[in-house]
């Protein structure tokens, strides 16, 4: 499950008012349980509207991607150099996106949304390219590391 996931759904419910706006974003992720975990955590979840939730959401998919980027430097070796260095590029192009995703979250007209959407998908893709790039033997550190910003960013996908 995303952060990039739930700032879709939270973006597309924004202006609805839930009981348990959480609960509700979790429950269309891919594993709510993880959703609601992660979100949850973060003490500023507490009482967010959707909005925050996808700010929440967003930070954590930078902070992820950031931690992949530092991951993939320290797991680098002559045999793998060239994918390393493919793996270090690809998550620099999505903190790239994310980073353009901040300015979009505050806007609630479908055009902000629908490029929220694209980058959020655009985010994932990047990070993926690294898992295909190595496939079976990637470094397990790496494959952990890269892991979680793969689920903050179908968060994000799903809020917007």
């Amino acid at each position: 499950m995303s952060y990039l996931a739930i700032i879709f759904v939270c973006l597309a419910i924004l202006s609805q008012c839930q009981a348990d706006l959480i609960g509700d974003f979790c429950t269309r992720s891919s594993n709510p349980s993880v959703c609601g975990q992660v979100i949850r955590f973060d003490p500023r979840s507490n009482g967010a509207d959707a909005r925050g939730l996808a700010e929440i959401a967003l930070e954590n998919a930078v902070s992820d991607t950031q931690a992949s980027i530092d991951v993939a430097k320290t797991v680098s070796n002559p045999s793998n150099k060239g994918i390393i260095d493919t793996c270090i590029e690809v998550f620099g192009d999505a903190l790239d996106t994310l980073n353009q995703c901040k300015l979009l979250i505050p806007k609630q007209d479908r055009s902000s949304i629908s490029s929220l959407r694209t980058k959020g998908s655009a985010a994932l893709t990047d990070v993926n390219t690294c898992n295909d790039e190595f496939g079976a033997n990637e470094p397990p550190q790496l494959t952990q590391a890269s892991a979680r910003p793969i689920h903050c960013k179908n968060m994000l996908v799903l809020c917007a």
